[in-house]
């Protein structure tokens, strides 16, 4: 990937996850994918501008919507992002206006007719993402906010999952286990639905149990799962993230014949 974002000298920082998955893919191509599915699951700081009237009170308009700053970059406009508000604080030396969203939320918002930079000129992930990359983004962005409903009545059959690449299940098992106060089990399998056609259809699940501090935020625990679900695979298969409870037929049944990931524990962290 191009690292060979324009910027004064790096600024001395503490390191990010960021940082770390930009590192693995600029020495790994492979690990692109990684680094995309980090980013999508960091929050960001995006500099914007706001409104204001004759009086100095800010518009109802800048009040209701994000309006983005747009810079130009390599002659291109740009939208500019950091991974912590330290960073964009050594990247202006004015007081700015900014909003922090997830990843996934900035690239839902922008469909490729601008390029993004992410810490440009103040960190090791300094990095231009160009609009075509953008516009890539931006579709995987919207697919992880879609999700399908299964009709009451549907006939579900449980089975072991297909062969999963290792490097895939050590992705997704290592986001398990930045998650491991909200999860209490994790495990794949494979889930036949029969609507009623001649051959059921089969997904890749992702069946989680979440503890009862991941229940409080299961909408965001399911979505985190989803985005480094969706990014481990490339496209390569479909996989679909189920919240299920510990007791459920469903789960009693996956955790028979799937497979079953390990939830790490906070001591054994190093």
């Amino acid at each position: 990937m191009d690292d060979d974002a324009p910027g004064d000298t790096l600024a001395p920082s503490i390191e990010t996850p960021l940082d770390l998955a930009f590192e693995r893919a600029r020495n790994d191509p492979e690990e692109t994918a990684g680094f995309y599915d980090a980013l999508f699951a960091a929050t960001v700081f995006l500099p914007i501008d706001r409104a204001f009237d004759d009086e100095g009170n800010e518009s109802e308009a800048a009040a209701s919507a994000i309006e983005p700053i747009f810079y130009e970059v390599e002659n291109a406009a740009t939208v500019l992002i950091f991974d912590t508000e330290e960073r964009l604080a050594t990247w202006t030396d004015e007081p700015i206006d900014y909003v922090g969203l997830t990843g996934r939320q900035l690239f839902e918002m922008f469909d490729g007719e601008q390029q993004v930079a992410l810490n440009i000129g103040v960190a090791p992930s300094s990095v231009v993402i160009p609009a075509e990359m953008v516009a890539w983004l931006h579709e995987r962005a919207t697919e992880a906010g879609e999700s399908d409903e299964i009709g009451a009545g549907t006939a579900l059959e449980v089975t072991a999952p297909p062969s999963l690449d290792t490097e895939i299940v050590a992705r997704i098992a290592a986001r398990i286990a930045g998650l491991r106060r909200e999860v209490d089990e994790a495990v794949f399998f494979s889930l036949g639905i029969d609507a009623g056609q001649d051959e059921a259809e089969r997904r890749v699940v992702l069946g989680v149990a979440a503890s009862q501090h991941g229940l409080r935020d299961a909408e965001a625990v399911a979505e985190a799962l989803a985005e480094t679900a969706r990014g481990a695979f490339d496209g390569t298969r479909p996989v679909e993230v189920a919240l299920l409870s510990a007791n459920s037929p469903l789960m009693e049944k996956a955790r028979k014949v799937g497979l079953n990931l390990p939830v790490v524990q906070v001591g054994s962290i190093h």
